[in-house]
């Protein structure tokens, strides 16, 4: 997905921020906020240096419900993060999220997809059901991340641009 224009990433849930890493190894003017619990941070800010993007990092430590969201970000990354969920909570991330973008901004869904259908791809739907059981969420639909991005004040991309095997990227504008 291009970034080209963008300033500022927001990573929700930021993990190793491998792929905040990635987004600015291939925009050079882009800077990350990465968004976790500290004890995760810790891990990110040392991939941050082997991969040669530490100076353009800022991590923020906090709770993704309940903290404010840091501001200024012009896209706002959920990499893995909505499918760990359930319906209620997705939803109420992604308006808080989304309450947090500028106007023109973007919010990428970055996850598994399963069909509109909810029955595949077979991977996919094994997959959610195995996160039905060890979590609170399951995998979830290109239709159904639609309905939310409406209800969160955003215009959802029609085409879901894919990435790896099962994986895709989902973006809704604030117009």
């Amino acid at each position: 997905v291009p970034l080209g224009g963008a300033k500022v990433l927001l990573d929700v849930g930021a993990g190793s921020g491998i792929y905040s890493f990635a987004c600015l190894q291939q925009n050079p003017k882009l800077r990350a906020v990465l968004w976790d619990r500290p004890e995760v941070l810790k891990v990110a800010e040392e991939l941050a240096r082997e991969y040669g993007v530490a100076d353009r990092i800022n991590c923020v430590a906090g709770d993704m419900f309940a903290d404010p969201v840091p501001a200024g970000a012009d896209v706002v990354l959920l990499s893995n993060i909505l499918h760990d969920w359930d319906m209620p909570e997705c939803r109420t991330l992604l308006k808080r999220c989304a309450g947090a973008l500028p106007n023109g901004g973007r919010l990428l869904i970055h996850d598994v997809f399963l069909n509109d259908d909810l029955g595949g791809p077979l991977a996919v739907a094994l997959y959610s059901a195995g996160l039905f059981v060890l979590t609170e969420g399951r995998a979830y639909s290109a239709g159904e991340y639609r309905g939310w991005l409406r209800e969160a004040g955003l215009t959802p991309a029609e085409r879901v641009v894919p990435t790896l095997v099962n994986c895709g990227v989902l973006e809704g504008r604030k117009e």
